[in-house]
């Protein structure tokens, strides 16, 4: 099979690895100043097997094949719909193109968007790439770290998700193909109805725990600031009401949601700082300042959600303010 990974951070890289590895056609889509990169691509899984696999000579493009299978988007919210000066520069940086561009060139292969997808940057982006695309939850988590190499966490409990009925109705025998090509790579996943309404669900509902440590400054200093604790457990209640307006929410996020408080936080990270130490450093690194330009555009969408459908999120709206000072403060 024949897979376009648009975006080579640590999710594309994860997916791109191990697709080319088992033996498929994989090209990564990146800004035209990167196309010569020589360097490998190394991913290690931390739990389970700690399985290593490594891709000498990734395949680095700045357009899409035409002959793509299928596509897999793995870029930042941010950057799926550029807005405003932030949204500009990052297309900007990519040479002009945008993920609407580079998807106007393919459109013969199905688009499945790993990235989380809200309402408004699913309808913009498919009225500016002039075709549907296909929603969809990844089920891997990872972060690079300083030898370049991506630690990544891939669980059978946790598969990636493509909604059966997200793009055009002819394009589903390449997305059961999809589905089986990663199975079969080490990366459970199969397609179900509605993922996208569970996508949008799930996103909004976890969204203030993911910028809660970029507002704290990272897991540890995050316990010990009062204000953006109390804030953060707030919005998280604020958020996961509305998220019940929105669709099923992941199993694992309502779990996770309905117990966040005072008193279990602080436990709960110490528990996982004694067990799974290096996952705190995932958290620290992957949602830290890394990513402040998609939790400011993510956390504005959210309220913009909330507004629609007359939810008060006041909280959410002082985390975002904590955000963007942490952001002026730098």
């Amino acid at each position: 099979m024949r897979v376009s990974i648009v975006g080579a951070g640590a999710l594309g890289r994860v997916y791109g690895v191990r697709l080319a590895v088992r033996g498929d056609d994989v090209t990564f889509v990146v800004r035209p100043e990167r196309v010569d990169d020589v360097r490998p691509f190394v991913i290690e899984q931390v739990n389970g097997a700690d399985r290593r696999d490594t891709l000498d000579r990734p395949r680095l493009a700045a357009e899409i094949p035409a002959d793509t299978d299928v596509v897999l988007i793995t870029v930042r919210f941010d950057q799926l719909v550029p807005r405003g000066d932030l949204g500009g520069a990052a297309q900007r940086a990519a040479g002009g193109r945008s993920v609407a561009d580079l998807l106007r060139g393919a459109e013969a292969a199905p688009a499945v968007v790993l990235t989380p997808l809200l309402p408004r940057e699913r309808a913009d982006l498919e009225e500016a790439a002039q075709r549907r695309i296909t929603p969809a939850m990844p089920g891997v988590s990872g972060y690079l770290d300083e030898r370049g190499v991506v630690r990544a966490w891939i669980t059978e409990l946790a598969p990636t998700l493509i909604d059966e009925a997200g793009g055009a109705p002819a394009e589903r025998p390449r997305l059961e193909e999809l589905a089986r090509r990663l199975t079969g790579a080490g990366l459970p996943a199969r397609l179900e109805r509605d993922v996208g309404a569970q996508n949008v669900a799930t996103t909004t509902a976890f969204f203030p725990l993911i910028a809660a440590i970029d507002a704290g400054g990272g897991a540890n200093a995050l316990l010990e600031n009062d204000v953006v604790l109390g804030t953060v457990i707030e919005a998280t209640r604020e958020s996961a009401a509305l998220a019940e307006r929105l669709g099923k929410v992941a199993p694992w996020t309502k779990l996770l949601t309905r117990f966040i408080g005072p008193l279990t936080l602080k436990p709960g990270i110490a528990l996982v700082r004694l067990l799974a130490p290096e996952f705190l450093r995932f958290l620290d690194i992957h949602f830290g300042p890394k990513l402040h330009a998609q939790h400011l555009a993510m956390g504005a969408a959210v309220l913009a959600m909330g507004r629609e459908r007359g939810v008060s999120m006041p909280a959410l709206e002082r985390l975002l303010a904590l955000l963007d000072g942490r952001a002026r403060a730098r």
